[in-house]
């Protein structure tokens, strides 16, 4: 998938457009305030607050709604560039706006006290591990392959509509099996949960590993020149380092400060590429109405162009373009039928010297 090079052309995607510096500029301010923001939050990660039990599906279903939004943008993207890169990117955003679900759904106190969904002390723990440890994977498929488009090791393009339904039925059955082995399969996993705590995920390497593989998925979407996607989703992963280290790497307890602070973090990065991609929408919506708007006003000079030519062709100039036309309203008045019969005689009167006013010319036409 070759970049689009012109300056005009490049924004009509955002997977192929090239970021400006100036968008470069704002990625990097934001990228050092969430990093101020997280180390001012660390001394006090472990501060045990209020308990909420309703945070957590609040937050969840906004989060929800900004993937599963992302996730659409980014399909009609694959449908447009037909690149399978594209398509894995947008299967990650459905897989973490459906792996949200039976996250919600299980946390205890949220809808029943220990969780529904036939819930364990561990699967919503697991659960977040699966969540957070799954869109990295996501991401780096997607590095993998946007590398290989850039060196033009394509494949035949895929169908679009059989594409995209294999995504959704495979992110489907990836997060059912997901939720079966932190469900039905709860005791076979290792312990994690103590209660509220969850220092263990930390102790037996699982959260570092997610944090690892963030990382990891990070750098892989480096890349000269940026794409617009590729640094967004950069600035992504970068704020979800500072969730995971906040939730379940620093903090060690469900409902202290690095619980609530770093699920803000996770809502905050969830959004970045959704902004992107409508504010790239509005450009090129505004850019569609612009060009119509000057396609009409060029037809219009054309159109207007075009008559005074034939008048002139025909010997008239602009007094008979004028004539003709004052011919062409009087005759469209009286066919209108909504003059009175003295309107009418003083139409047809009007009517009648403007055409022996024309009859002189076309005589004179006709003797050349």
């Amino acid at each position: 998938m070759a970049d689009i090079g012109g300056s005009d052309k490049r924004r009509r995607l955002l997977a192929t457009a090239i970021a400006t510096k100036a968008e470069q500029r704002v990625a990097l301010v934001i990228a050092v305030a969430a990093f101020l923001a997280f180390a001012a939050a660390v001394p006090f990660v472990r501060v045990p607050l209020a308990k909420m039990p309703a945070f957590i599906p609040s937050y969840e279903a906004a989060l929800f709604l900004i993937d599963l939004v992302t996730a659409v943008l980014l399909y009609e993207q694959f449908v447009r560039l037909r690149s399978v890169a594209v398509l894995i990117l947008a299967s990650a955003y459905l897989f973490d706006a459906l792996i949200i679900i039976p996250h919600a759904l299980s946390f205890p106190g949220a809808f029943s006290p220990t969780g529904l969904l036939g819930a364990g002390p561990q699967t919503t723990a697991w659960l977040y591990v699966f969540w957070h440890g799954g869109f990295p994977l996501f991401v780096i498929a997607y590095a993998i392959l946007r590398g290989r488009e850039r060196k033009n090791i394509t494949e035949e393009p895929p169908d679009a509509g059989a594409a995209i339904l294999v995504s959704i039925g495979g992110v489907i059955v990836v997060v059912s099996t997901l939720t079966l082995v932190a469900t039905s399969g709860h005791d076979a996993l290792p312990v994690v949960m103590q209660g509220s705590d969850y220092s263990l995920l930390v102790s037996k390497g699982i959260s570092p590993t997610v944090w690892v593989l963030t990382f990891v998925a990070m750098l892989m979407l480096w890349q000269k020149p940026q794409r617009l996607v590729d640094m967004w989703l950069m600035l992504v992963m970068w704020i979800w380092l500072f969730d995971i280290a906040l939730s379940a790497t620093i903090g060690s307890s469900r409902f202290d400060l690095g619980f609530y602070t770093g699920r803000v973090f996770g809502l905050i990065a969830a959004s970045f590429l959704l902004i992107t991609l409508l504010i790239e929408m509005m450009r090129l919506h505004a850019g569609v109405l612009g060009a119509v708007d000057s396609a009409e006003q060029r037809l219009l000079e054309l159109l207007r162009a075009q008559a005074r030519s034939e008048a002139k062709a025909e010997g008239k100039g602009t007094d008979a373009f004028v004539l003709s036309q004052n011919i062409a309203h009087f005759r469209s008045m009286l066919d209108s039928g909504t003059l009175d019969a003295g309107q009418r005689d003083a139409i047809r009167r009007l009517l009648t010297e403007e055409e022996a006013k024309r009859q002189p010319a076309d005589n004179t036409g006709g003797q050349r």
